[in-house]
């Protein structure tokens, strides 16, 4: 069966993505995106020359409370609710310079977390806070994210109708 032949899953998949979504603004796996600016900006009243160096914080953007009421709380309905705006949710990036790789990251997403949680039941090993790690340029679980994987009871067979 392919990933979109049961319309019954399709709110299923909806909240997936809105917890993929979710997840992503609360842990960006880059949290700041450096650039020079080639031309002079205008930013509000000030005035940045060429030169400048700029560093959007990805993630003091996400956790704006006019932009997401409860910024630390984790609510993947907020995606359900509409589509942010273009410069609220920037965990790939924004504009031009938009992370390539964006759309098959979510896609990969998407489809691993379908598939395992189909299968398994997962739960944290530990009730301790996760500790972040820097990896390069990138934030990740410093020591990994230990889980307990159950596997889920085999859902049943669909009965078939009796040939007349």
């Amino acid at each position: 069966m392919g990933l979109l032949d049961d319309r019954d899953q399709l709110p299923a998949l909806e909240y997936l993505d809105g917890a993929i979504r979710e997840s992503l603004r609360l842990r960006p796996v880059v949290p700041l995106a450096g650039r020079r600016l080639a031309a002079p900006l205008r930013v509000g009243d000030l005035d940045l020359p060429a030169g400048t160096d700029v560093t959007p914080a990805i993630w003091l953007t996400h956790t704006r409370e006019d932009l997401y009421p409860d910024p630390l709380a984790f609510r993947p309905e907020r995606f359900l609710e509409g589509k942010p705006d273009s410069y609220a949710w920037i965990p790939f990036g924004g504009g031009v310079r938009r992370c390539l790789g964006a759309t098959f990251a979510e896609f990969e997403m998407r489809i691993v977390l379908r598939e395992v949680l189909g299968r398994c039941e997962l739960r944290k090993a530990s009730p301790a806070p996760e500790q972040t790690g820097r990896r390069n340029i990138t934030l990740s679980p410093k020591d990994g994210t230990p889980v307990v994987l159950e596997a889920r009871a085999p859902a049943p067979e669909p009965e078939l109708a009796a040939a007349a």
